[in-house]
């Protein structure tokens, strides 16, 4: 599946990101995010279309995020693509607070990032 177009900017991250699977509790790496979803680097993503709650903290922020998602996109066949492995997924219900807080992190680190980058 190609990836879907997005709303908004997105910033480079290093998050540990904890969501449920059909294994368990799987603890992956979100490499890229936005106000509007992120992008999780793993070896078995979910289907497109499935559900996940996602937990994870953005740096400077106290409090932590749990946030519902959608799998928007999905590549389990890095090698066979130029994708990267992994899912993308979209936020869904989030509150105002979560959408500023989002935001304000993306934008704090897009201004942090090096010009041309």
């Amino acid at each position: 599946m190609w990836p879907t177009p997005r709303a908004g900017p997105r910033a480079d991250v290093h998050l540990a990101v904890r969501y449920h699977s059909a294994q368990g509790v799987v603890v992956a790496s979100a490499r890229k995010i936005s106000g509007g979803g992120l992008f999780i680097d793993t070896a078995t993503p979910l289907a497109v279309n499935q559900d996940v709650l996602l937990q994870f903290s953005l740096p400077g922020v106290a409090e932590p995020c749990e946030l519902q998602g959608l799998v928007v996109w999905s590549n389990p066949f890095a090698s066979q693509t130029l994708f990267p492995t992994g899912m993308g997924i979209k936020f869904l219900k989030l509150s105002p607070h979560q959408k500023k807080t989002l935001d304000a992190f993306v934008q704090a680190k897009l201004a942090e990032a090096p010009s041309g980058a």
